[in-house]
């Protein structure tokens, strides 16, 4: 019987985009369960990403080249369904890559957004791809009379198409029902 192979914890630093020939290109450092094992380039040409192990001594580099022949070999391990296919398909290292840089620019854009909830009404679907802000010019809602705010929470509700909802969880707090 094959051995287990443990979920690493990956996670990306470092990362920046660039403008390619194909598309955007990506620059990063790859940790695994907080080590710097590689740096990840892609020149957005086409093909793969390129994974640099990194280390100040070859041994090091060996050990790194190592962790990330385990990555790809665990990245087999784990299937993904296609936009594009029905079927069950098996993911590799850049997969798993995309998908971090997803979850990590989702994180980013969540936080931006909860940052306007002192100053915004925010409207959307929840973890969609957009939003409608509603913005009283950068006066905070603590300082808006609750019944205003209120009618202004009412009449947006009323707005809200199927599956959208006001997305602020600073609102009761400030005496308004949703």
């Amino acid at each position: 019987m094959p051995k287990a192979i443990k979920k690493p914890i990956i996670s990306l630093k470092n990362v920046k985009f660039h403008k390619g020939h194909d598309g955007v290109g990506l620059n990063c450092d790859l940790y695994v369960d907080g080590k710097k094992v590689s740096e990840v380039h892609d020149d957005a040409y086409g093909g793969g990403n390129e994974y640099n192990p990194c280390g100040k001594t070859p041994a090091e580099v060996k050990a790194n080249r190592k962790t990330l022949e385990d990555l790809e070999a665990y990245a087999k391990t784990q299937t993904y369904v296609s936009e594009f296919n029905d079927k069950p398909m098996t993911k590799n290292l850049d997969i798993i890559i995309d998908e971090i840089l997803h979850e990590q620019e989702k994180e980013k854009e969540a936080k931006k957004i909860e940052k306007k909830f002192a100053t915004h009404i925010i409207t959307g679907v929840p973890n969609g791809e957009s939003t409608l802000e509603y913005t009283y010019k950068k006066r905070l809602l603590s300082t808006i009379p609750v019944a205003r705010l209120q009618a202004d929470i009412d009449a947006i509700k009323a707005k809200l198409k199927v599956g959208e909802r006001i997305l602020n969880t600073n609102l009761q707090a400030l005496g308004i029902n949703i």
